[in-house]
């Protein structure tokens, strides 16, 4: 694909790994809400988790380097987007779950925010993230969505 001036443009994605534990818990609720609600995503004591980060993002390819971005450059964004949820409790240890139920899909938001303000000062495009928790689910989130 190229932009209106000839620049050809590139899509890239990388992946890192993180491992949480987290509660499907709605603090307002009864326990008994909770389990009717979440099922057997619902423990009073959390659970844990590997899960995987995968990032996509398009821009310019550099005349020079040939390169959207430094692939150093955007793993180190990666890796600051998830170093908070890093064998940590999400409900408990990270201020953004401490109102919010850190889902799934919530934690791809979490990711998807704090990515698109590293890459602020380049003039990339976080196309959208997508999260997995073990290898079997996973959840899309991005402003195409």
């Amino acid at each position: 694909m190229k932009t209106p001036d000839s620049t050809p443009k590139a899509r890239l994605s990388r992946r890192v790994y993180f491992s949480s534990a987290h509660q499907y818990y709605q603090p307002q609720w009864s326990e008994q809400k909770n389990q009717e609600i979440y099922g057997d995503l619902y423990s009073p004591h959390g659970m844990g988790h590997n899960f995987a980060l995968e990032a996509y993002v398009e821009g310019a390819i550099d005349p020079v380097t040939g390169m959207i971005i430094n692939m150093a450059d955007f793993d180190q964004i990666l890796k600051e987007a998830v170093k908070p949820l890093d064998h940590r409790f999400l409900n408990k240890d990270v201020p953004y779950f401490f109102n919010t139920v850190p889902t799934l899909e919530n934690i791809a938001v979490y990711c998807f925010e704090r990515i698109s303000e590293s890459l602020k000062p380049t003039s990339l495009q976080l196309l959208k993230v997508r999260v997995y928790e073990g290898d079997d689910v996973w959840v899309d989130y991005g402003a195409d969505l």
